[in-house]
């Protein structure tokens, strides 16, 4: 139990880290009020940039540490241009720069679609938001919130939270004039930091807060409630399951769930509960935690999280400025001793008329299934020339596949080979289980019963590959291949050749002869 709460703790803190802000009156700002009023923005134009810094360790780096810490800090995103037309509409036009290449974006959504068009694309990406693959028995309508009730719902959640978030020890606000997309104007300045070794008495102080609220806890559970038991209800009679199934996946009664009162009071006794249990033990786990030299060094003085908010008189937040470090325990094999992250954007236009910039689909979409996209399938939807093409196949090698197998015999009884799959050797000849290999190189396959015919389609190259049960006999694209020995079943599984293996898929074979195991690579 102490040590759920322990990390259950750490990860709360982690959390905290980046949402906290102190949210109470300062200097006669309402934060609470600022803070909220950025939900009433309906439309605005606004352009940001992120970048991520990883410190290396003062000794003991590799030459691949140092290829990945490079690597990782060449990475940063810019967005010239995000438009918000409406709480449906918007476009977002920038780019990513990776290990010295650039690759610009153009993302744009509504109601009915997301597309995203990535320069090196033969065609941009689209993705309905409505009648998705798979979701066919389902009515999106029924699962969709309206903006409405999510806006309220929002700001239910979000004023309670900010009414109960304690104020760091670092906050002030000053009167300063700065640019927003290149206009002068005179804001308000509020600055923030919010250091590690301070963050388990502010998230104290919270959760005290919140304990003695019951009722503006009640009014924030039945927000929710208004707005997600609909969707859950929707969701679970569409799928034809039992509304018990929904009370038991949330510990209540069917009676209670269905009964928002009783719901309501149900789920604030129980989060009173659960705090009051905690909150005397809040201390002694926070020590405990903290004896731990590595969350000492995390959650020490040097994690620092800053932020900078300029606010206009209408306290609509138009500018901001964020850095946060967060300090790495050091240790054998611990190549970075800092992680930072710095982000700044400004807001303009706000509320005011905006037209989206949309991604053009005249000439054509790749609509991808949303789960089981294979490299193959990217990697033709490609400009081979491109910048996008040389960092997915170079630099992020989404073509490179291994794949290790053992001739031990009965592995599964070897705690060290177990999970390897068996290849077997017939007349000195090694065989493996070709359905596995297809399945690992993404190859599309088709069996025919009747002929006990085996097709497989190379996902990269198309290469088209038959097998057949029994025969010595195969075919490339047509080109009829003599196999070493027939394929055979072993198990209802079908084995061949790893030499045919290798010529057919273009892969390398590797043998590790004092470990048993044979390595296909694909580049």
């Amino acid at each position: 139990m102490k040590k759920r709460f322990k990390w259950g703790l750490a990860l709360g803190l982690a959390i905290m880290l980046i949402v906290l802000a102190g949210c109470q009156a300062v200097g006669g700002l309402d934060v609470n009020k600022a803070v909220l009023s950025t939900l009433d923005v309906k439309s605005s134009e606004a352009k940001s940039s992120m970048s991520l810094e990883l410190v290396p360790a003062d000794s003991g780096l590799t030459a691949e540490d140092k290829q990945m810490i490079d690597l990782i800090n060449s990475i940063s995103l810019t967005i010239d241009s995000a438009r918000t037309q409406d709480p449906n509409t918007g476009s977002i036009e920038g780019a990513v720069k990776v290990n010295g290449k650039q690759i610009p974006f153009h993302l744009s959504v509504d109601k009915d679609n997301l597309a995203l068009s990535l320069e090196g694309m033969t065609q941009p990406v689209v993705i309905p938001l409505n009648g998705m693959e798979g979701m066919e028995g389902l009515t999106m309508t029924g699962l969709q919130m309206s903006n409405e009730s999510a806006l309220k719902m929002v700001k239910d959640v979000g004023g309670f939270l900010i009414k109960h978030a304690p104020n760091p020890s670092s906050i002030a606000l000053s009167s300063v004039t700065d640019k927003v997309n290149g206009e002068s104007l005179s804001l308000q300045k509020l600055h923030i930091d919010i250091r590690g070794d301070e963050l388990a008495g502010l998230v104290k102080g919270f959760l005290t807060s919140v304990s003695q609220d019951k009722e503006g806890l009640k009014e924030m559970i039945a927000a929710v409630y208004d707005v997600y038991y609909p969707i859950f209800e929707s969701t679970f009679s569409q799928s034809g399951e039992d509304m018990g199934d929904m009370a038991a996946a949330f510990g209540t009664p069917e009676s209670v769930l269905k009964d928002k009162d009783a719901a309501v009071t149900y789920f604030t006794d129980e989060a009173l509960k659960a705090l009051n249990e905690f909150l005397p033990q809040y201390d002694d786990t926070v020590k405990e935690m903290m004896a731990e030299p590595d969350m000492s060094v995390i959650l020490g003085k040097d994690t620092v999280l800053s932020l900078d908010f300029f606010l206009d008189s209408k306290l609509q937040i138009r500018k901001q400025n964020m850095d946060l470090t967060i300090q790495i325990p050091q240790g054998e094999g611990v190549p970075v001793k800092q992680v930072k992250v710095h982000s700044q954007s400004e807001t303009w236009n706000v509320n005011q008329p905006v037209t989206v910039n949309k991604v053009d689909t005249s000439k054509g979409v790749w609509e991808p299934s949303l789960i089981g996209v294979t490299p193959g399938e990217v990697i033709r939807h490609l400009d081979a020339k491109s910048d996008l093409y040389r960092l997915l196949t170079e630099d992020a090698k989404i073509t490179q596949k291994q794949i290790s197998l053992t001739t031990r015999q009965n592995a599964e009884d070897d705690e060290d080979y177990w999970y390897y799959p068996e290849a077997i050797i017939v007349n000195n000849t090694t065989m493996v289980p070709i359905k596995y290999v297809a399945d690992q190189l993404d190859a599309q396959l088709k069996w025919n019963g009747a002929t006990k015919q085996l097709t497989m389609v190379d996902d990269l190259k198309g290469t088209q590959i038959v097998i057949k049960e029994g025969s010595k006999q195969a075919t490339i694209d047509g080109k009829a291949v003599t196999l070493a020995q027939p394929v055979i079943n072993r198990d209802g599984s079908l084995y061949v050749p790893l030499r045919f293996v290798a010529d057919a898929f273009g892969t390398k074979v590797n043998w590790d002869k004092s470990e048993q195991l044979v390595t296909i690579e694909r580049e």
